[in-house]
């Protein structure tokens, strides 16, 4: 489990990092097509440039220096990573996880990551009363 847990943590802050390169007028091009929906569904959760899913899943390796995994270890974070980001894509689930994702869509200059990251970071969307929290309060 702590092998899971791992890849995931590491996933999530390398898409973080990955995420505001991909905001930096450099790399912009590369991005900029996932961000044509301002309000996406789970079926624009990969709408984007191939270029842009490899560089993003990197995060997902870094773990493997140090930790083994089986092959179902790596077929749940697949599912799991997979599933928790076409959730965050689609306002039907913000019962669940909230809106922290798709305010990023509406306001791309904030919230590039998981929320515990991006107050770290200090680019969490500022205007509160726009947010709405799930059950799952650590999205």
């Amino acid at each position: 489990m702590l092998n899971i847990i791992a890849a995931v943590l590491c996933y999530d802050i390398w898409f973080y990092i990955s995420h505001r390169i991909l905001h930096s007028r450099d790399f912009y091009f590369y991005h900029r097509i996932h961000h044509e929906f301002q309000e996406p569904t789970w079926r624009d959760t990969y709408h984007g440039h191939w270029i842009e899913s490899l560089f993003q899943s990197l995060g997902t390796v870094a773990p493997t220096l140090w930790l083994s995994y089986s092959l179902m270890d790596w077929l749940l974070i697949i599912l799991l990573l997979n599933v928790r980001g076409m959730m965050r894509h689609d306002a039907r689930f913000t019962w669940l996880l909230g809106n922290h994702h798709l305010l990023h869509h509406r306001y791309p200059g904030f919230n590039y990551g998981e929320k515990w990251l991006d107050r770290l970071c200090h680019t969490h969307y500022p205007h509160v009363e726009e947010c709405v929290e799930g059950l799952i309060p650590c999205n």
